[in-house]
């Protein structure tokens, strides 16, 4: 890998919101390795913007104009993109530098090409799906739901409260499941 940046990075705005561009982003990627738009053989995004339709690549200028301005890349514009599944990309993320030869994945966040949860098993040979949870039961959902409701905003604000974690006390709410009495009950620890 030769270089990597995320669009936030450069416009200041939290998950960039209220864009999908990721043209400055790629502009350095593309200036550190010293190369070119047009040296590009392919261009993956990481979700589907025809879901629920299923796509494997997506032809539409207007789009690929949004993630790529092309003013940055000489006015080249890629005829498409391929798409990748949005649980998938987050895997393979994970797995691919993680250096481990097998290991279990498990990708949860609100909704990603309406899926919410999946688990994959990685190897050397790539990603196995193993089983997927469908956004309708997304935990991400409620838990950036909590968050709103404790005052904290919207979904692009939801990490306050995991920043907050660091400053609570975990043996206060800490069962202990080893010592559990009949009938359901525990104490506390």
């Amino acid at each position: 890998m030769v270089a990597f940046a995320e669009e936030e990075r450069f416009s200041r705005r939290k998950h960039h919101k209220d864009s999908r561009s990721c043209a400055v982003a790629a502009a350095y990627c593309l200036s550190e390795a010293g190369i070119t738009l047009a040296d590009v053989d392919e261009i993956a995004i990481a979700f589907n913007p025809a879901w629920p339709t299923p796509s494997n690549i997506c032809t539409d200028a207007e789009l690929t104009a949004e993630l790529l301005e092309p003013a940055l890349f000489g006015h080249h514009r890629p005829r498409q993109v391929t798409v990748v599944e949005h649980h998938l990309a987050h895997a393979a993320s994970a797995f691919h530098p993680s250096g481990f030869d097998e290991a279990a994945v498990l990708v949860v966040d609100g909704s990603g090409d309406g899926v919410s949860a999946t688990l994959a098993h990685g190897t050397a040979d790539g990603l196995r799906v193993l089983c997927q949870f469908p956004f309708s039961q997304s935990l991400g959902w409620f838990y950036e739901t909590v968050a709103e409701h404790l005052g904290l905003g919207n979904w692009t604000s939801s990490g306050k409260l995991m920043g907050l974690a660091g400053y609570g006390n975990p043996d206060r709410y800490t069962l202990d499941f080893l010592t559990a009495r009949a009938g359901g009950s525990s104490r506390r620890s």
